[in-house]
């Protein structure tokens, strides 16, 4: 057992507690089952190796003084005779120095075992924070419910899980096409925006953003005002998905942001429900082209396409806008024949930051003669004609 104590710890022990420390207490971190065995052997191992080096004046009695026995057999020996029944040691400084290394070490004990206990509550404490956590927080029951429903839509078995709660937002992550493609999905009340992007594209981020009213509003101009709730997720070193929930407040007034020309149309517009979200992407003909979200009675709230050269507009959930865009036609008819002259097509699309662009297209109109149907012409680089589609036709007019 002497030279088990005495043994000096390993280098490479030390090195691979100390990476494995770093590994479960960093930033991102976690260790896998084995790891974490692993760590919590080397760490005991150091806690024993620190508990023996404590105790080693205890095990290792002083060499005897040379000549020091030779001398007291010298000495002659002390008659024997009654003591005092209270009588004071002959010599306290010798008692005292022979009674305080045994003291020291009682006291030492219950420090060593003190700050053991703490060096595991702090094992502990680093992997309940960033190892891996599946069931990150309970469900309520209408949280189950929607995970339910999210399971039953296109994402793969078993997925579906949420890893993030803030602001009245709950953010899942799900994958699709056996976990090639990752998605986030926000929920903010009956509202939900999800994003999709395949594993190789994510590496700046998922990121969804729903508009929500100012529920604080008291007066018919804070009425305008609209908070914005915001999520970005990233991925771990394990490959974790980690997610930040904020919300960001909007401008003191919508319609503070626009100018003379335009702010009495977008009070006309938030009038009629246009109160979440309101801005101008750009011009058609010199009329402005809006797009704007309101809230509906029953189920989540619209993102619109509003045109006012013919006042045309198409609404969808906002999650369906930004995955799919949104477009509006307008067609020029001879007022005499009624011969269709040309189409224009307005749509905007949305990066992966959910940031609108708009695209318009003219050119044109040509009918198919077998099924009725409408399209514009357009050229293309090499000079060849491109057909487009002009969404929504009515053949019959």
């Amino acid at each position: 057992m002497r030279e088990e104590t005495d043994r000096p710890r390993s280098g490479d022990d030390d090195a691979e507690r100390r990476a494995l420390e770093r590994a479960a207490y960093g930033r991102d971190g976690g260790l896998d089952a084995a790891a974490a065995l692993r760590l919590e052997e080397l760490q005991a191992e150091r806690r024993r190796t620190a508990l023996s080096a404590s105790e080693e004046p205890a095990t290792s009695a002083p060499p005897d003084p040379g000549g020091a026995k030779e001398v007291a057999d010298a000495l002659p020996e002390p008659e024997k005779g009654p003591v005092a029944e209270h009588a004071a040691p002959e010599d306290t400084e010798d008692v005292s120095a022979s009674e305080a290394p045994a003291a020291n070490r009682r006291g030492l004990v219950p420090v060593l075992v003190a700050s053991a206990a703490l060096l595991a509550i702090g094992v502990g404490a680093g992997w309940a924070l960033f190892a891996p956590r599946p069931d990150a927080f309970p469900l309520t029951e209408a949280q189950e419910d929607r995970r339910i429903e999210l399971a039953g839509e296109d994402y793969d078995p078993g997925s579906v899980r949420p890893v993030g709660e803030a602001e009245g937002a709950l953010a899942w992550f799900a994958t699709q096409d056996d976990g090639a493609t990752r998605c986030l999905i926000l929920d903010v009340g009956a509202d939900s925006q999800s994003t999709c992007l395949a594993g190789e594209e994510v590496g700046t981020g998922l990121y969804a953003s729903l508009p929500v009213p100012v529920s604080s509003a008291d007066d018919e101009e804070s009425s305008f005002s609209f908070d914005s709730v915001t999520a970005v997720m990233l991925f771990s070193t394990t490959d974790e998905p980690m997610v930040s929930i904020q919300r960001w407040g909007g401008s003191s007034t919508l319609v503070a942001q626009f100018g003379e020309a335009e702010r009495a149309r977008a009070e006309e517009l938030v009038g009629d429900g246009y109160d979440l979200n309101l801005s101008v992407l750009g011009s058609f003909r010199e009329q402005p082209v809006w797009l704007g979200d309101r809230s509906t009675e029953s189920g989540p709230s619209q993102r619109c396409l509003i045109v006012d050269a013919d006042g045309s507009r198409q609404c969808a959930t906002i999650d369906e806008a930004v995955q799919s865009g949104l477009r509006v036609q307008l067609l020029d008819v001879d007022q005499e024949t009624g011969e269709l002259l040309s189409a224009s097509v307005i749509e905007v699309d949305f990066t992966r930051w959910q940031t609108p662009y708009l695209t318009v297209t003219s050119g044109p109109a040509v009918v198919d003669a077998a099924t009725g149907e409408s399209y514009l012409v357009t050229t293309g680089p090499p000079g060849d004609p491109i057909r487009v589609d002009i969404p929504g036709r009515d053949p019959e007019g």
